[in-house]
């Protein structure tokens, strides 16, 4: 017995391609309606208004917006919804990509000037990235570290214009790259050794972030 559930309805290729191409339309006309510099965030769901994290996330988006940035998020609560929120007090374009399979995320209000939902996580991906002059981390789980290293290595393969990669919270992700630059890169699986890891930038400070974004 085939251990395939779920994925079964995705190998009727008709469905699929028809599926994937509608959300990859949709993603590209809704990003093309900017007509802006994007910065997208990532970040943990659970991260709630009384947390440092979503102060901090606020306090950088508010910036950014009223430097005539547009914000994107993946729409969804916590760190997502600090961005977002901050975007729309701000004046400034604010966007949510949602993950329309994820139910249990409810965002109060709707701080949105454009949304979509998507289906398939790795088109969402795609749209969330493709015309981001940045791309912020906060802290956060497996979704952000699945979005994290998925962008670092098209950056580092050439595969995408190559933006700012920024983690914020120095405590929280330091110990991750240096574990690292001890274990993978110390034992050559980094084509370029620890000059990988640069490319990525563990900040707390809402002002440098500001001058990494713009290239200061």
């Amino acid at each position: 017995m085939t251990r395939l559930k779920k994925n079964i309805h995705l190998l009727n290729k008709k469905w699929t391609e028809t599926k994937v191409d509608d959300e990859i339309t949709r993603g590209l006309d809704l990003l093309n309606k900017v007509d802006c510099k994007i910065v997208t965030i990532l970040g943990s769901h659970i991260s709630g208004p009384k947390t440092k994290e979503y102060k901090h996330c606020v306090d950088l988006c508010s910036k950014l917006s009223k430097k005539g940035y547009a914000i994107v998020t993946g729409g969804g609560p916590g760190i997502m919804e600090a961005a977002n929120k901050a975007a729309a007090m701000s004046g400034g374009p604010s966007v949510g990509i949602r993950a329309g399979l994820i139910k249990n995320e409810k965002v109060e209000g709707s701080p949105y000037t454009h949304l979509e939902s998507f289906d398939f996580l790795f088109v969402r991906r795609f749209i969330l990235s493709v015309k981001s002059d940045a791309l912020i981390f906060y802290p956060g789980a497996y979704g952000t570290f699945n979005e994290l290293f998925e962008y670092v290595v098209l950056v580092a393969t050439g595969l995408v214009d190559k933006v700012p990669l920024i983690c914020v919270g120095k405590t929280f992700w330091q110990g991750l790259f240096d574990w690292m630059k001890k274990q993978p890169v110390k034992k050559g699986m980094f084509p370029h050794g620890a000059k990988d890891l640069k490319m990525i930038h563990v900040v707390d400070n809402v002002t440098e972030i500001v001058k990494i974004i713009e290239g200061k």
